[in-house]
C-alpha cells in the first residue's frame, strides 16, 4: 500500500475514501491534512466510537486493502489551509451515524455542507423495506 500511497500525490484537504467492509457497501471518508515538520503524514477522520480524530496516515492505512477513490480539494492554497484548520477545529466532535458521520465530516471540510449520501441511501432502503413489509403483512 505504501507505494500506491506515494503515487496518489495527496495535497492537504484532499478526501480519501476506502471501503469499511469486505462488501464495500459502506465507505470510510477521511481528510488528508499534510506532512508535519518531521515528514509524518496525518489524516483526520470521524470514526464510530471515537469521533473526529487525527491519526498518522500509516495507522489509518494499516488495515486498508484498497482505496476506492481520492477526491481532490477544489480550491486555492489559502482555501486548503482554511479547510485543514476547519478539519482540526472539529477534533473531538462526536460521531453520529445519521447526523455527523465520516461522510458528513468530509463534506463539511471540502464543501461546507453537512450531507451524507450513504445515510440518505440507507434511510431510503429502510423506508422501502418497511413499506414493502407492511404491504406483504396486509396481504
Amino acid at each position: 500500500m505504501n507505494t500506491s500511497l506515494q503515487r496518489l500525490n495527496l495535497k492537504a484537504a484532499d478526501r480519501i475514501v476506502v471501503p469499511k467492509s469486505v462488501l464495500r457497501m459502506v465507505q470510510q471518508h477521511a481528510i488528508y491534512l499534510g506532512k508535519d515538520e518531521y515528514g509524518t503524514d496525518w489524516i483526520a477522520e470521524n470514526k464510530i466510537g471515537k469521533g473526529v480524530q487525527v491519526v498518522k496516515m500509516s495507522d489509518f492505512f494499516s488495515d486498508v486493502i484498497e482505496i476506492t477513490r481520492v477526491e481532490p480539494f477544489n480550491g486555492n492554497e489559502q482555501q486548503r489551509k482554511e479547510a485543514v484548520r476547519n478539519a482540526l477545529a472539529l477534533k473531538g466532535t462526536n460521531y453520529d451515524l445519521l447526523q455527523f458521520n465520516c461522510e458528513h465530516y468530509a463534506n463539511v471540510i471540502q464543501h461546507k455542507v453537512s450531507i451524507s449520501n450513504q445515510t440518505k441511501t440507507a434511510i431510503g432502503i429502510g423506508v422501502f423495506l418497511l413499506v414493502f413489509g407492511l404491504i406483504l403483512k396486509n396481504e
